[in-house]
């Protein structure tokens, strides 16, 4: 399973943005990945997306890439972890979708994530200190 970042999603839906290129390059070599998606994130994407043709391309991504939603939980022990998490790495100043991937990749250790942030690949790990798992290099 592949859990997409904002930078990817953003960069799919939007062709002006820096990263489109690289974005549609890499969903060519992730063809037969099975995409999941968190609400943090989708959320973010949002702020990102903010016009109505960036939100109807991000409707048509999900649908025509399946992609579906990973559950968090949303309980007080997922916060907690996730919290948790944030004052860990608070130096480097994540955000929430940030340490909602970082925890949902230790929940799941099937997971691997789509992300451009050079934080995931050198500083950020997992709850129990493991490296994050790319889906791209």
């Amino acid at each position: 399973m592949t859990l997409i970042d904002t930078g990817p999603l953003v960069a799919l839906c939007d062709p002006h943005d820096s990263r489109h290129r690289t974005a549609s390059k890499h969903l060519k070599a992730l063809a037969k990945a099975d995409f999941r998606l968190c609400e943090a994130v989708l959320v973010e994407t949002c702020f990102h997306l903010p016009r109505r043709a960036q939100r109807q391309r991000l409707w048509a991504v999900i649908d025509e890439l399946d992609i579906e939603p990973l559950p968090d939980g949303g309980d007080l022990d997922f916060w907690m972890e996730v919290l948790g998490w944030l004052v860990k790495y608070a130096d480097h100043e994540p955000d929430w979708a940030d340490a909602s991937i970082a925890v949902l990749s230790g929940r799941d250790a099937k997971l691997k994530v789509w992300t451009y942030d050079r934080e995931f690949r050198t500083i950020w790990r997992r709850p129990n200190g493991t490296p994050i798992p790319m889906a791209v290099q």
